[in-house]
């Protein structure tokens, strides 16, 4: 080899071997410093791909492993609300036997039915409140999860119905309703409830379509109501005969931003308080009103004037026109264009007065006068026109009539949330016997609930519409009262407990079917934990083997990649001065 000034060949081969040297040296000291052998895709792309889809695995299956462990602490929850329902039926079947032999009265027997249907009230209050992360276990509602499948559990991490997951259901645990254990429960009740699906658009929820919150704004449609009536007086029975004046137990309008907890609130809080105002057979607008003057009815703390020029400062005035509207509209729709506390339906020839809010009022029809007229003028020519009625208490308008039946329970609604997460209702009658009976009534235009209100009260121009989702045709009569009561239903006389004691040996068994599902499921669920706990495990180890670094292996070539840059370093340092033996030559 030629001795030359103008490059150091040995010099750069040694500075080239000292690079790859020492980027050998930089990558073991990476896998060494991290403790995975595949630290980048250029490391090792196939061992890349697999080790990142079996982490993928691992992480699913830790999570399996916690979703089936939830899963194990739910049905422990359901199992242990199960074993105080089992001392309730325990106690039940005692009062039955005890009340099936003949050494007892009557009087007796109710009261042992009182601790019965107390115990029967008490399963229905577990039933219903047991939940774990507010889902309901015991009141049947699993059961219509995945078309009926129940609740699934899933672990794997898949979605093979074979390998990946299985499904929970358990049956209605409540005693006095049919699909539970049906025992207790008296005489039915009449039920009405709607599904969770909105007939009319298919969308999820009860009410308008997809409510899925109890607080939030359920958008309810400006002049839309709520309405049922019941047969409080035991004389009729029908439709038609339920959607009059006399027999509404509740007709609620709910405002903007109202929610459905506002509604389900307002029907629970009692029946709506109603007077009927029926005016003399004959009397006309005209008589009322008389020359341009006017007539007003109070009722509570508000006036109500109508007719020909009245001009009342402070009041609510409605001018008619004595030609071409009754008096029995006029009055409807003074009270109903007011926007206070009060709402009126027309009826035949009488209106219907019915507070908006339902609870205790005691509001009062207290006055009947002609606008500009003393109390005098008053008794000697208006109030012989006008009768107050009272249908609960024949109050007729002697001193007024006292607004009636606010605080009834008739009927009490409650929100029940469905298997999509929506809301429908349930309204359940207070009474029970067939003498009574309770009907979801429809609102509409041309019907009977036509309050002729005007535009000024939100309502439409030929009254109420019903809300969506809480029509008649939306409800289905869940029970009825007049249905004969199931063998269980009371222990009131000896062949009642007689019966009750089959019924009741019935309801433990289907009581104990459904623990034994459970402690079945929980033992499956822990062998899957156990499986699960097993796979990850073996996963865990074959992702080490293809992405950890074994740390003797490459310590080893650590070693050596060290050993050969402190060589290289020191042969480039002696390269770069062999080029100075060229210039002893040229001295």
């Amino acid at each position: 080899m030629a001795l030359i000034v103008n490059h150091n060949l040995m010099a750069m081969n040694a500075a080239r071997n000292l690079g790859t040297i020492y980027d050998r040296l930089a990558t073991s000291t990476q896998r060494l410093s991290s403790g995975l052998r595949i630290n980048s895709a250029a490391d090792d792309a196939a061992g890349l791909a697999i080790r990142e889809q079996m982490r993928a695995d691992i992480a699913v299956l830790n999570q399996g492993l916690r979703n089936a462990a939830d899963g194990v602490s739910m049905i422990q929850t359901a199992e242990g609300a199960l074993s105080v329902i089992d001392e309730k039926l325990t106690r039940m079947k005692e009062l039955a036997e005890q009340a099936a032999t003949g050494t007892y009265t009557t009087a007796q027997r109710d009261i042992m039915n009182s601790e019965y249907q107390a115990m029967a009230a008490e399963i229905d209050r577990i039933a219903n409140a047991t939940d774990f992360n507010g889902i309901k276990l015991l009141d049947g509602s699993i059961s219509n999860l995945h078309g009926g499948d129940g609740l699934k559990i899933h672990f794997g991490t898949g979605n093979d119905s074979d390998e990946d997951y299985y499904f929970i259901n358990l049956r209605d645990a409540r005693a006095t309703v049919s699909t539970g254990l049906k025992v207790g429960g008296d005489a039915k009740n009449d039920i009405w409830g709607t599904g969770g699906t909105d007939p009319a658009t298919g969308a999820a929820g009860c009410c308008g379509g997809g409510i899925t919150s109890l607080t939030a704004d359920a958008d309810w449609v400006s002049g839309a109501a709520f309405a049922y009536g019941y047969n409080w007086d035991q004389n009729e029975t029908t439709d038609a005969n339920l959607n009059t004046g006399r027999y509404i137990a509740g007709m609620y309008s709910m405002a903007s931003g109202s929610s459905l907890q506002d509604l389900v609130d307002s029907v629970n809080a009692g029946t709506q308080s109603r007077v009927r105002i029926d005016f003399t057979a004959g009397t006309s607008a005209g008589q009322l009103i008389g020359s341009g003057s006017g007539f007003s009815i109070c009722i509570g703390d508000e006036n109500y004037n109508w007719g020909v020029g009245v001009s009342a400062t402070g009041k609510t005035v409605y001018h008619v026109d004595a030609t071409t509207i009754t008096a029995t509209s006029a009055l409807a729709g003074a009270i109903n264009q007011s926007g206070g506390n009060y709402w009126a339906m027309l009826s035949g020839d009488s209106v219907w007065v019915f507070a908006k809010a339902g609870g205790d009022n005691d509001s009062t029809l207290a006055c009947d006068q002609a606008v500009g007229t003393s109390a005098s003028e008053l008794l000697s020519t208006r109030e012989d026109l006008v009768t107050w009625y009272n249908p609960e208490t024949n109050a007729t308008n002697s001193a007024g009539s006292n607004l009636s039946l606010g605080g009834e329970h008739w009927g009490t609604m409650q929100a029940l949330q469905t298997a999509g997460g929506s809301y429908g209702v349930k309204l359940n009658g207070l009474n029970v016997g067939a003498e009574y009976d309770l009907r979801i009534l429809n609102v509409g235009s041309g019907t009977s609930f036509d309050i002729n209100a005007g535009p000024d009260n939100g309502f439409t121009s030929t009254g109420l519409t019903t809300i969506d989702g809480l029509s008649r045709s939306y409800f289905s009569e869940i029970q009825n009262a007049a249905d004969a009561p199931w063998k269980g239903a009371d222990i009131r006389t000896q062949s009642a407990a007689q019966e009750a004691l089959e019924a009741l040996d019935t309801a433990i068994v289907t009581k104990d079917k459904v623990r034994a599902d459970l402690g079945a499921l929980q033992n499956r669920l822990e062998n899957t934990m156990s499986n699960i706990s097993i796979q990850a495990e073996n996963l865990q180890a074959s992702e080490s083997r293809i992405s950890d670094v074994d740390v003797a292996s490459e310590m080893t070539e650590f070693t050596r990649n060290n050993i050969m840059a402190q060589a290289a370093t020191s042969m480039l340092a002696q390269a770069n001065s062999l080029a100075q033996l060229a210039l002893s030559l040229l001295g």
